[in-house]
């Protein structure tokens, strides 16, 4: 099996479709190389900030510029700054790529899903949010569509499996969570019901996990103290 490429600018370019003609990365956003094409973007593990111009790159108040360029703070300082995912996620995701199918398509799963810290909106008659759909699939995949509550794995068909994906703090109005995999479990539909009706409470030293998925403690806690009804 092949296996993840390592990191770099060219590849997180392409990974989040950032469209920049120079692309930099450091894990910790501070020290770079210059840019020298224009939009450029610069990199750290979780994100990235755009330059569009030259112009815009040299008079930015962030970043001091001499043979080395540097960001004191980190990028993810910088007003602009796009943060695509949380504690260096993408450090830590190792996984082999696998083919798996749903809804009758093959899918191939070889990045971390972009997802979106402010889901979009799309008015239709009522207002939804559009979920970015690989966010759901990669967390499902990476638990081999195993439920992160009670263990149980749906066989549909001897090929295929099901499961759902649970966003722990909801995107909808009132609560506004990001479609992102931090706030994403993998659970089977008994226990997605549940969730979604708040009536049980997450204790995240039970769920089941795997390496390279791991759960924002924020949105646990917000589904504990801010929609939990008690027990039923």
């Amino acid at each position: 099996m092949a296996k993840l490429r390592s990191l770099d600018g060219k590849y997180l370019n392409d990974l989040w479709n950032v469209n920049a003609k120079h692309a930099l990365y450091r894990e910790d956003g501070k020290w770079y190389h210059q840019l020298k094409d224009f939009p450029g973007a610069l990199f750290d593990a979780n994100g990235y900030i755009v330059f569009e111009t030259k112009d815009d790159y040299l008079k930015s108040p962030y970043l001091q510029i001499q043979k080395d360029l540097h960001a004191p703070n980190g990028i993810s300082s910088i007003p602009g700054y796009v943060r695509v995912t949380e504690n260096n996620q993408l450090q830590r995701l190792s996984r082999s790529i696998k083919k798996v199918s749903e809804s009758k398509k093959a899918y191939v799963v070889t990045k971390l899903p972009k997802g979106q810290q402010q889901p979009k909106r799309s008015l239709i008659q009522t207002e939804r949010v559009i979920r970015d759909t690989q966010v759901g699939l990669w967390v499902k995949y990476v638990h081999e569509y195993c439920c992160q509550i009670c263990g149980v794995t749906l066989q549909i068909t001897s090929g295929q499996r099901y499961a759902e994906a649970h966003h722990i703090q909801p995107l909808g109005k009132d609560h506004n969570g990001p479609d992102v995999v931090e706030n994403v479990l993998c659970v089977c539909p008994n226990h997605h019901v549940l969730l979604d009706y708040a009536v049980i409470s997450i204790d995240k030293s039970k769920l089941r996990y795997v390496d390279g998925h791991e759960i924002n403690e924020g949105y646990i806690n917000y589904h504990n103290s801010i929609r939990y009804k008690g027990a039923v």
